[in-house]
């Protein structure tokens, strides 16, 4: 990337258009010229833009600084001096560019010359080269910088495809792991796919490209290059033609944590995996009983909510999600599924409130159920009432398996019970 270091103070001097100075000799005996920089001209904003602490990368110029303090002369439109001033930082320079008004100007002496770090001269003659610069070192530097922020080189963070109210949720639940090497992971419903990332410019606008291996349903819906329409350090929100996605960053806890002890939201620790992957390594369970809700509808048959294994359950919850809200106002009008379902959905109260500062709780899959009993229970970490509890495994199209978590019991138990409890848990 080539870096200018703009030096007001030593050898490149941001001036105002005088007829006297055109032409004359500077510095070590450059021939300068100068040219009008209006408050409406592209560069003017690209000026302003590099004197601007933007936490946005897409808006962000880093690698063209000025070194203060400089004195700045103002012109009016006769090229009369009316003001001279001291600037001293970019908050200042700034302030005043965008304050100018619009009869009033600033140019740029030429040629700026700098020595790039090869040891070479970087030449800019003209207003033209000038914007050409920046725009080409504004777009490596934001590349760049979304490429950092994007790219995990310790493994401690990932992306995760919220679910997001009102939108499609067809990935809710999905994990990225993008490595600083341009290959990615998404981890979806217990499977595993792999492939590249990539950030480049199309018709001046920046675009995440990702490639998934392999010719399977997921693959073909990711495989897109995406617009990026919003780009921080926690959040992007990408859009391909008609599809917009968002993901969220979300890194390891540094904090270590054994079975039983309290967890970082105050509730008890089940399950401790080895090692961080798929962006968690614990199991937190809240210890509080939640009002009873029935788990749906009792006459529907659940897309992605099967999965009993360990670490499945939040895929689960968002599977039942997803299966209810796509019916047609079930949770005013229950019958339309079936008459016995009162429009209660366990899963759909716990994803819309926040437990101890937290909103990425969840219904415990069977397993992760029967892990809780084995090792909260059963040691008396946690208490639990002599009652089933909600897993989020679908038995069939009316049954959800569920446990007693005093007893150990399981049973299938109708989807629109009224007297099943929920536990819920979060992954972290």
């Amino acid at each position: 990337m080539k870096s200018i270091l703009i030096k007001f103070n030593l050898l490149l001097l941001l001036i105002l258009l005088t007829q006297s100075c055109q032409n004359e000799p500077v510095g070590d005996g450059l021939l300068s010229t100068t040219e009008t920089i209006k408050k409406d001209d592209v560069l003017f904003h690209l000026l302003q833009e590099i004197t601007e602490d933007e936490d946005d990368p897409l808006r962000s110029i880093v690698c063209i600084d000025f070194i203060y303090p400089f004195q700045l002369l103002v012109y009016n439109d006769n090229y009369q001096i009316i003001n001279q001033v001291t600037m001293t930082g970019d908050d200042m320079f700034s302030d005043f560019i965008g304050n100018l008004p619009s009869n009033q100007f600033i140019s740029i002496s030429y040629p700026l010359q700098t020595t790039l770090a090869d040891g070479s001269i970087f030449t800019v003659s003209n207003n033209t080269e000038l914007k050409l610069a920046i725009d080409a070192c504004s777009r490596e530097d934001i590349i760049a910088t979304c490429s950092g922020l994007f790219g995990n080189p310790q493994g401690s963070c990932v992306w995760k495809v919220p679910f997001i109210e009102g939108e499609n949720n067809e990935f809710a639940g999905a994990v990225f792991t993008a490595n600083d090497n341009g290959t990615i992971n998404l981890y979806h419903l217990n499977n595993n796919y792999t492939g590249t990332w990539i950030f480049l410019f199309l018709n001046d606008e920046l675009n995440l490209n990702i490639n998934l291996a392999g010719t399977s349903n997921v693959a073909t819906s990711w495989n897109l290059n995406y617009k990026v329409l919003n780009f921080t350090e926690n959040l992007i929100k990408i859009k391909s033609i008609n599809i917009e996605r968002t993901l969220t960053k979300d890194c390891k806890n540094s904090d270590s944590f054994e079975i039983g002890e309290i967890g970082p939201k105050g509730g008890k620790i089940a399950y401790k995996k080895n090692a961080y992957s798929n962006g968690w390594q614990y199991i937190e369970v809240l210890n509080q009983n939640l009002p009873t809700k029935e788990w749906g509808c009792i006459n529907l048959n659940v897309n992605n909510a099967q999965f009993s294994n360990i670490g499945c359950g939040l895929q689960n919850n968002y599977g039942i999600l997803n299966s209810h809200n796509d019916l047609n106002n079930f949770y005013t009008n229950p019958s339309i599924c079936s008459a016995s379902s009162n429009g209660s959905v366990a899963s759909k109260e716990i994803i819309n409130q926040n437990f101890n500062n937290s909103n990425n709780w969840f219904i415990p899959s069977f397993d992760e159920l029967e892990l809780i009993y084995n090792t909260l229970s059963i040691p008396h970490h946690l208490t639990f009432d002599n009652s089933y509890y909600w897993s989020s495994t679908e038995y069939d199209i009316s049954k959800v398996k569920v446990i007693n978590l005093q007893t150990g019991a399981t049973e299938n138990a109708n989807k629109n019970s009224n007297n099943i409890k929920t536990l819920i848990i979060r992954y972290f």
